[in-house]
């Protein structure tokens, strides 16, 4: 004889039911889910690789994707805005990728979400253009791109000699 009523066993069926469906949705996102890689070569997998490391927080991957000669104009690029991104975290679409000669215009959408749920959450949305050219057999920015910044040597004001 059994000591379980139908209606505990319905429940149980259900709930049974309901975790092998979790089960199975969390196997189907990990296998199936994920961001589409663009094939590597090409200006949209260097722009998804540098986005990568600016969500990873790795600064030195990043700057791997910037020309020598942005280096060489910029000085020293600070890190901070990569390194220090506190609990924002963002998104972005790739938009369309228009060439022109020798560069490579890359047009993403940047979606940034910041703070805690529900009521101190903000979220901002922006276009950006990421211009790279082919350089050493890999593309790299021509223009700094979006988190970092850079005040390019000719416009710095010159140091004083200390006395």
């Amino acid at each position: 004889m059994s000591t379980m009523s139908t209606s505990t066993r319905w429940l149980v069926g259900v709930g049974v039911s309901i975790a092998v469906a979790s089960a199975l949705a969390v196997v189907v996102a990990l296998t199936v889910g994920g961001e589409e890689a663009f094939p590597e070569g090409t200006p949209e997998r260097a722009v998804q690789r540098y986005l990568q490391a600016v969500a990873d927080r790795d600064a030195a991957t990043a700057l791997d994707f910037i020309s020598p000669a942005l280096l060489e104009e910029c000085g020293t690029i600070p890190r901070d805005a990569i390194t220090s991104r506190r609990d924002a975290r963002f998104r972005a679409s790739l938009d369309e990728t228009v060439p022109h000669d020798a560069r490579v215009e890359v047009y993403v959408t940047i979606s940034e979400s910041y703070g805690d749920p529900p009521f101190g959450r903000g979220e901002s949305t922006w276009p950006l253009v990421m211009e790279l050219t082919k350089e050493g057999g890999a593309w790299r920015f021509t223009q700094v791109p979006w988190p970092l910044f850079c005040t390019p040597k000719a416009e710095r004001a010159p140091v004083a000699p200390a006395r």
